[in-house]
């Protein structure tokens, strides 16, 4: 069952533009089409790809006539067919991007690789601009036509469709250790590569039951920073992503404090980095201590999986989602303190959700609550179709703050 929480994030992307350098920071990486690559479609693959080379051999052909929207077959077909012979999937929970026109919709969407050891990957994509109109399916080797094969130790997939084979090599250059001192107490839980670009590491410290993601200071950055204008506290701004870090002055490291509603709220490449923590990693004892609300919704398997929501995976989400840069720079300044601990940042990184329990008693009208605390940290309306008509935005009062009451209508 495709990860419904994870397949609409990160689509969305404007035009892609070759990037000079931050100043004072590390290089910039290029950015273009693959060669070959249909006018209009956008691979996630080229935005990311670091060997800073131009592409050519753009067409003007739109997808072929036989890809529909309702035939999750055909449009994978339409990505392996357009895809580069040896892929690279690049975000660490294994997701390959894409967009293209069709039609009347904006494709978005991904092929995910994160169960290929099971011989299976999933397909997600929705329409851009109708984020509810969206399909996902399951393709298993062995099914007719259908072949996928990974070579472990080289940590590729070859998928095969009706013929049609394309190597994904599955990127693990951001599974590193951190090059900097783990302050007392911390946790390195993983490197991350997210889909915007950024390489991250994400850290936990037990005491306050805390993460938060480290920019990853060896790597190179995928856009241009700017200077904030917040006095007392140093932060900045990536010109695109409008990811927003803070830089601790004690450590020198700069941590990812904010992430922008709206990119968050419309799927896109810059939504944060709480879909790509690897798929396999043994992490189900500190989600269960950071989150106790996941005891409440039955539990989580080795890999943060939810046991009784298919499809679902906890989001470790631990950023302001702001609405206005300016308001996120002023709770900032409140609230980073002068602190030679983690401490000095885990207020600004705060989530809602670490605290959040269900009560034992259902609210009246059939809605139970504890029902609402496997929701995503950032689920918004138009996802609330999964639910039955005994849930209304006025029972969702206490759904953590970050769940948008006024778009939780009554739903089908």
């Amino acid at each position: 069952m495709m990860h419904t929480r994870c397949f609409v994030r990160g689509i969305v992307f404007s035009a892609l533009l070759a990037l000079g350098a931050c100043e004072g920071g590390p290089r910039q990486h290029g950015m273009g089409p693959a060669e070959g690559t249909p006018a209009g479609l956008i691979l996630n693959e080229d935005a990311l790809r670091p060997d800073d080379s131009a592409r050519t051999g753009m067409t003007a052909d739109p997808p072929p006539a036989g890809v529909r929207f309702d035939s999750p077959r055909t449009v994978l077909a339409y990505i392996l067919a357009s895809a580069p012979r040896r892929a690279a999937v690049y975000p660490t929970e294994r997701y390959y991007y894409y967009r293209f026109p069709l039609g009347p919709r904006l494709v978005s969407g991904n092929i995910r690789f994160a169960d290929a050891e099971a011989g299976r990957i999933s397909v997600g994509y929705f329409d851009a601009h109708n984020g509810g109109d969206l399909r996902t399916a399951e393709f298993r080797d062995g099914e007719p036509g259908v072949r996928v094969s990974l070579r472990a130790s080289q940590f590729e997939v070859d998928l095969t469709l009706d013929g049609a084979t394309r190597t994904f090599v599955l990127d693990r250059s951001a599974l590193v250790a951190p090059s900097f001192p783990l302050l007392e107490g911390e946790v390195h839980v993983s490197g991350i590569r997210d889909e915007s670009g950024y390489f991250l590491h994400l850290v936990y410290w037990p005491p306050e039951r805390a993460f938060y993601y480290i920019l990853n200071p060896d790597s190179p950055l995928p856009e241009r920073w700017q200077r904030g204008d917040a006095a007392g506290v140093e932060v900045f701004w990536g010109e695109r992503s409008r990811f927003c870090f803070l830089r601790d002055r004690a450590t020198g490291r700069h941590i990812l404090v904010g992430v922008n509603q709206r990119e968050i709220r419309e799927n896109t490449w810059y939504d944060g980095p709480f879909d790509q923590v690897p798929p396999n990693l043994p992490i189900r004892a500190i989600l269960e201590e950071a989150y106790p609300y996941v005891l409440d919704a039955g539990g989580l398997d080795e890999h943060g999986n939810f046991l009784t929501q298919p499809g679902q995976r906890v989001a470790i989400s631990p950023y302001q989602e702001y609405v206005s840069g300016e308001e996120l720079e002023a709770y900032l300044a409140g609230a980073v303190r002068d602190d030679p601990t983690p401490r000095a940042w885990t207020r600004a990184t705060y989530e809602y959700k670490r605290d959040w329990r269900a009560p034992a008693v259902p609210e009246a009208g059939g809605h139970a609550v504890f029902r609402s605390s496997a929701w995503p940290a950032n689920h918004w309306g138009a996802g609330s179709a999964a639910w039955g008509p005994d849930h209304t935005k006025d029972t969702s009062a206490r759904w953590p703050a970050n769940h948008d009451p006024a778009t939780s209508r009554v739903t089908r």
